[in-house]
Parts: C-alpha cells; sequence; structure tokens
C-alpha cells in the first residue's frame, strides 16, 4: 500500500510538472510569435527535468521526463510545426545533446538524493549512539543508590528505626521514579529517529510550569548549585513534549554543573521572542570556545578528542539537547556571556 501511494505520487507530480511547462512553453511561444524562436524552450524542459528527479524516486520518472522533453520540443516547437520530424538537418545531433543532458541531469539529481538519503541515516545511527551513552552515565547513580538502600534495609532492617526505614523506602521510590522517566524520554527521543518516521507527540504545555519541574529535579540532585528562574508575568504556551523539554533541560543545567568550572548558580529565564518563548540557561563559569560549541553540537568531545563517556557527557548530551529542539521545530544556540560563563537558548513556536 505504501509502495503503491509513493508511485502514484511520483506519476502525479511527474505529470503536473510536465503540463505546466509544456504550458508555459506554448504560451510563451504564442507571445514570441514572430521569430518562434524556441532556444528557451529546451532549458525550460531540462529544468523540468531536474525538479521531476528532484522531487520523485529513482531514476525512471526523470528519464520518462527526458523523452517526454525530446518528443515534445520536436513535435511542438520545431518547424514544421505540430508534427514529428526526424530528418531535419542537424535535428539527431541536437535532440541527441537535449535527450543526454536531461538524462545526466536526472542521474546526478538522483545521484545526490541517495547521498543525502546516506548522511541522514548515518546521522541518525549515530544520534541512536549518543543518546544511549547518554542516559548509560546517568543511570549509574540511581542504581547505586536504589542497590545500596535496599542492602542496608535487608541486612539492617532489624536495627533501623521506622523513620529510618521509611527515609529508605522513600529513596528508593524517588530514585526508581527518575529511571522510569529516563527510560521514558529515551523512547521518546528515539521516536523521532526511528525508521517508522514517527514524530514527536506535542500538547500545549506552560513554559514556566515546564521550567519549574527541571530546577526542582536539578536541585534535588545538585544541591550546591543555586538555580534561579525567572519567567514573564505573561502565560507562554508552547506545543511539546513536556517530559522532552524537561529532559532538554536537565541536560543543559547538568552541563552546567559538571562542566562550567567555577560556575557558583545557574539563571533559568523564559521571554517571548516574536512568535516563539525563548528560554535561556545561563551560568557564571568558564565558558567555551567558539570551536568547541562547534564540535559539543554535533556530540563530539569539546577538545576534539575521544574520551570516556563520562568526560564526553557534555557533548553528547548537548546534541541530545538540538536534536529534541530541532524535532519541536525549534532551536537551540550557545554563546558566551560578556561577563563570563556561558548561555544556552532555546526557541520553541508559541501555540497559535
Amino acid at each position: 500500500m505504501i509502495r503503491a501511494k509513493g508511485i502514484l505520487k511520483n506519476i502525479v507530480i511527474t505529470i503536473a510538472i510536465l503540463s505546466a511547462v509544456t504550458g508555459l512553453s506554448l504560451l510563451l511561444d504564442q507571445l514570441d510569435d514572430v521569430t518562434h524562436s524556441d532556444a528557451y524552450v529546451s532549458m525550460i524542459f531540462i529544468l523540468a527535468v531536474f525538479i521531476i528527479s528532484r522531487m520523485t524516486s529513482g531514476y525512471f520518472y526523470g528519464v520518462a521526463a527526458s523523452v517526454y522533453g525530446v518528443l515534445t520540443v520536436n513535435y511542438f516547437f520545431t518547424y514544421p510545426y505540430f508534427a514529428f520530424n526526424f530528418s531535419m538537418p542537424g535535428y539527431p545531433i541536437t535532440m541527441v545533446t537535449l535527450f543526454t543532458v536531461s538524462t545526466l541531469t536526472c542521474a546526478l539529481t538522483t545521484r545526490m538524493k541517495r547521498q543525502e538519503q546516506a548522511r541522514a541515516e548515518a546521522e541518525k545511527e549515530r544520534l541512536r549512539g549518543d543518546l544511549l551513552r547518554a542516559v548509560s552515565h546517568d543511570f549509574r547513580t540511581p542504581l547505586t543508590s536504589i542497590i545500596g538502600a535496599n542492602s542496608a534495609l535487608s541486612e539492617n532492617g532489624d536495627v533501623l528505626t521506622p523513620e529510618q526505614k521509611r527515609a529508605l523506602h522513600g529513596s528508593i521510590e524517588k530514585e526508581a521514579q527518575w529511571l522510569q522517566r529516563m527510560v521514558e524520554n529515551l523512547l521518546s527521543v528515539t521516536r523521532f529517529s526511528d525508521e517508522s518516521g514517527a514524530r514527536v507527540a506535542k500538547t500545549p504545555e506552560a513554559v514556566e510550569e515546564v521550567l519549574a519541574a527541571a530546577a526542582e529535579k536539578f536541585g534535588a540532585r545538585h544541591p550546591g548549585l543555586s538555580v534561579q528562574v525567572a519567567a514573564p508575568e505573561e502565560l507562554l504556551i508552547c506545543p511539546m513534549d513536556a517530559l522532552l523539554i524537561e529532559q532538554l533541560l536537565l541536560n543543559l543545567l547538568q552541563n552546567a554543573a559538571q562542566h562550567a568550572t567555577h560556575a557558583t548558580r545557574v539563571e533559568m529565564t523564559a521571554s517571548r521572542a516574536g512568535a516563539n518563548a525563548k528560554i535561556s540557561v545561563s551560568d557564571d563559569g568558564c565558558g567555551m570556545k567558539k570551536e568547541q560549541i562547534a564540535r559539543v553540537l554535533k556530540g563530539r568531545p569539546a577538545d576534539g578528542r575521544m574520551q570516556a563517556d563520562a568526560h564526553r557527557n557534555m557533548g553528547i548530551g548537548l546534541s541530545v539537547c538540538a536534536a529534541i529542539a530541532a524535532a519541536h521545530g525549534g532551536s537551540l544556540r550557545l554563546e558566551n556571556r560578556a561577563n563570563g560563563g556561558l548561555t544556552a537558548t532555546l526557541l520553541l513556536p508559541l501555540e497559535g
């Protein structure tokens, strides 16, 4: 069924474009009824072949458009008009040249499309690997906490007070919920890099609530780093997957905690920027060089060398953030602050 729809779509595109350029060429020929110069007609049909090859799959439709163009130029725009004539002096060379140029254009365009598809597949596989490495590091801490709390209850349950037991049970539940959210986020993120082509499911969410949730979770795990949240009085509503955007913000905050040397506080602000909500996460740390920013947004180490996962987490986390932003129709930008530190700016389309 999907293949049949694809073939039908390619046929409709081909017929529509060829009909349009044929009509345009005839109209131009009528306007130029004095000289009947047909020098531009061949160029128009070569352009049509290029567009058809670009918009359809495979070689067939572009080659078919080439054949149609050769026959159409012969019938409508070569003397005697409205009749086929394959015996005119110089005609074979002219038509062979037109067909060759059109076919080569089709072949080059199709090859370019396939190379783009191959690059997209390679990027998709890289993103999957980045996602797995990004969450593997974050899984270690809650798993260690759960194992430790469970061991304490198993080995010392008889001597622990009820309050201590409740605290340990609460710690296990909290860390288990964190792991559950992480798994859900991972599954959600992989949706937009999966071969099925599924897209992120978005619902209208208040930006201020997502910021507050991310700050609360980050504060529980990094109590030593102050997080200040500022939101406008205006209610900003964005279509989003709240879990994904929350994970994006957590990645940015964790980047400040782990990699912003000498950082003492982080600021999260939200404001309106035209048709977008602008969310900024700023720290007062050491900042980054421009070439480092370009590398980490592609999931590579800041210094350009392959290191252990724990050291590469900044690049992986920020590349995942950029992918999440793009999946929501937004963008992520990193830039150094004038007074020191780094600012990550997220733009998300507002509702309506």
